[in-house]
């Protein structure tokens, strides 16, 4: 095993029987349900979950499985590593017990974050990049956009997830919200 796990005990836990959208599931795909898990810190600080009596991971990676169009429905539980073998899919992860809960959506909040965009101040073609200003809910920033058709996600009629050059994303909610002349300049940029 490798670092960033350990087995607990010699017995494993039963898997909790699949549900009827589960049974087509892919094989080797594990469903979890919160009853099984527990997220907790260590003494020392270090976030460990463990998976019934069968298996602990220390610092767990928590991904949403469908980030934009889903995002709570389940959450990928994965080793440390960056490529960490997931654990289990875990399905209902709001019915996690308080401290479980808590450190899952900090460590969400921490990698899912993404400012609102709610105004463009400022937009310019510069050798094949696009420099914008745009006001968010976390400040004033100015980004490049490269490439702006690859980078774009439309996500239903009127919410846009833009990324920009150094990989942040921006959401906009509802373009028809924003002022007229942030959505001329969207329109530009697009």
């Amino acid at each position: 095993m490798g670092d960033a796990e350990t087995k607990i005990g010699e017995t494993t836990a039963a898997a909790p029987e699949a549900t009827s959208a589960e049974a087509g599931a892919a094989p080797g795909l594990r469903y979890l349900e919160p009853s099984q898990v527990r997220v907790f810190r260590t003494e020392n600080g270090q976030v460990r979950t463990t998976i019934g009596d069968e298996r602990s991971i220390i610092a767990p990676r928590f991904l949403r499985a469908c980030p934009l169009r889903d995002p709570d429905r389940y959450i990928s539980i994965r080793e440390a590593d960056p490529n960490g073998k997931e654990v289990g899919l875990l399905h209902r992860w709001r019915q996690l017990d308080r401290e479980s809960r808590e450190l899952v959506q900090a460590e969400l909040d921490r990698r899912y974050l993404y400012p609102v965009l709610r105004r463009i101040v400022s937009s310019k073609h510069v050798f094949g990049v696009t420099i914008c200003v745009f006001e968010t809910d976390r400040g004033v920033r100015e980004v490049t956009l490269r490439d702006i058709r690859d980078n774009v996600i439309y996500l239903g009629s009127s919410r846009i997830l833009i990324t920009d050059a150094e990989g942040n994303r921006y959401d906009i909610p509802d373009v028809d919200a924003l002022d007229a002349t942030s959505r001329a300049l969207l329109t530009q940029i697009l």
